[in-house]
């Protein structure tokens, strides 16, 4: 099995979603530092066009978002699933919900004046001018972030929610974390990180023990590496390709067809490649690059869109 490899940066709060994952698994693994803004040429060679941060490699094969990610972790170090039988339909709404609307608060609240003020990344007006420029590239001039009378009313009902379900247990859906508390955990280490913003949470004691039990899982056994051997470990293996499947009465698109792959809600970089997996859960694609070879690119499928690719006619 080749080796775990995260492409991160460190303050970035899905990367931390993984990260810690990767701490409750006792994981040991490989990270790159990734660019915060664009260009990312280490990284875009093994995604084809993707952009957003963090991504899972595992030799050439590759794994984007954590809505897959996560699974992709759990079924390789499935003692202490995250995804316990019972509950799946409600962990997966409610880490989608949260990695969603409640993560557009969140960053509402982060890049208030008073925020940014506090935050090491905008010190420096010239980097702060350019972060701004990249992100509003990666939402095609749309925000994610909402206004903040808008943003802190939906928080404190959250963190409210939050706070009387955590009364009574030690995790959201009961005496082991699933999906939803790394996704409810990495949008409030967002903010509660921010020392303008701490105090957001001083009315809610059951959400901040819980916050304390998540934080101790650590981030596991983790290894810096250059982004160089990260392509190295790409180009010397094939991607697991698996025999293809296809949901041809649904999306009308078969394996071996020329596709694009991108979000549903930002970030439109298309990933162009050959479809060799397309189910319910996921969407796998192989592509050829001339710095690592054949990878497959993995994507779940809700959140994204498969089309026939556009210079195929």
């Amino acid at each position: 099995m080749p080796k775990i490899i995260l492409h991160h940066y460190p303050e970035s709060p899905f990367s931390e979603k993984i990260r810690l994952l990767l701490g409750y698994k006792h994981a040991g693994y490989q990270a790159v530092t990734v660019p915060v803004i664009m260009p990312k040429p280490e990284l875009l060679p093994l995604t084809g066009g993707y952009r957003r941060t963090p991504v899972l490699q595992l030799g050439a094969d590759i794994y984007c978002d954590t809505a897959l990610i996560a699974r992709v972790i759990d079924e390789l170090l499935p003692e202490g699933t995250i995804y316990p039988p019972g509950n799946e339909a409600t962990v997966a709404a409610t880490a989608r919900w949260t990695d969603s609307v409640f993560f557009r608060s969140c960053v509402s609240l982060a890049f208030q004046p008073q925020a940014l003020a506090e935050n090491e990344l905008f010190q420096d007006p010239a980097a702060a001018d350019a972060f701004f420029r990249d992100r509003a590239a990666l939402t095609g001039g749309s925000s994610l972030a909402m206004a903040a009378r808008t943003a802190l009313p939906l928080f404190h009902n959250h963190l409210g929610n939050l706070d009387r379900q955590l009364a009574g247990s030690a995790f959201l859906f009961g005496n082991q974390p699933t999906e939803a508390d790394f996704s409810t955990y990495h949008c409030c280490w967002f903010v509660h990180r921010n020392a303008a913003l701490a105090g957001e949470f001083d009315p809610y004691a059951n959400l901040r023990q819980w916050m304390s039990v998540m934080r101790e899982f650590g981030h596991g056994e983790q290894e810096a590496i250059g982004g160089e051997d990260a392509l190295a470990a790409a180009a010397a293996v094939s991607p697991r390709v698996a025999e293809g499947q296809s949901l041809e009465a649904l999306d009308g698109l078969r394996p071996g067809e020329r596709v694009e792959v991108m979000p549903t809600d930002y970030g439109f970089d298309p990933v162009k490649g050959v479809l060799m997996q397309s189910s319910v859960e996921h969407l796998s694609l192989l592509r050829e690059d001339p710095q690592v070879g054949t990878v497959a690119v993995h994507f779940p499928r809700v959140g994204y869109q498969v089309t026939r690719a556009a210079d195929d006619g």
